[in-house]
C-alpha cells in the first residue's frame, strides 16, 4: 500500500524517506541513523510496484509513491552489519538508505520494517515488509 506525497530532492525508487518538518504533509531523503521521523520507502524499485496507491489528493507533480505497508524494495547499508531475513531494518548514516537494526532502545519509533532478504556486506537491494514502528 502507497500514498503518493511530495518529497523535495533528487529521489529515486528505493529511498528512505522521512517527515519533513519544515513543510507540513511532505517528505525529505532520510538521513541520520535512527531518524524516528522515517515515515517510509519510495515504491518502484527493482521493478515491484505498489499494489495499490491511495488517490493523490494534491496531483502534484512532484508527488511518488511511498510505501506505507506491503512489500518494497531498498537501498541497504551492510557494511557494518549484515542483513539477514527477519532483521528489523532502521535508517542508516547513508541518507536514503536502511541498516541492520543493533540499538534497539534507540530504534523505537524509526523502524521500517523487517528484511526479507539479506545483503550480506556493502550496499545494495533488500525486499522490506514494511510496517513502521
Amino acid at each position: 500500500l502507497a500514498e503518493n506525497f511530495e518529497i523535495a530532492g533528487e529521489i529515486k525508487p528505493g529511498m528512505v524517506v522521512a517527515i519533513d518538518p519544515r513543510n507540513p504533509g511532505k517528505l525529505i531523503l532520510a538521513r541520520g541513523a535512527y531518524n524516528r521521523q522515517v515515515a517510509g520507502i519510495v515504491s518502484g524499485a527493482n521493478n515491484l510496484s505498489a499494489g495499490m496507491i491511495l488517490p493523490n489528493l494534491t496531483e502534484n507533480e512532484k508527488s511518488l509513491p511511498v510505501a506505507l505497508s506491503g512489500r518494497a524494495w531498498v537501498f541497504a547499508d551492510a557494511t557494518i552489519n549484515a542483513i539477514k531475513a527477519g532483521d528489523l531494518l532502521t535508517t542508516s548514516e547513508i541518507s536514503g538508505c536502511a541498516m541492520k537494526v543493533t540499538k534497539f532502545k534507540r530504534a523505537n519509533g524509526a523502524i521500517i520494517g523487517k528484511a526479507m532478504t539479506e545483503l550480506k556486506s556493502g550496499t545494495g537491494l533488500v525486499l522490506v515488509l514494511v510496517a513502521l514502528q
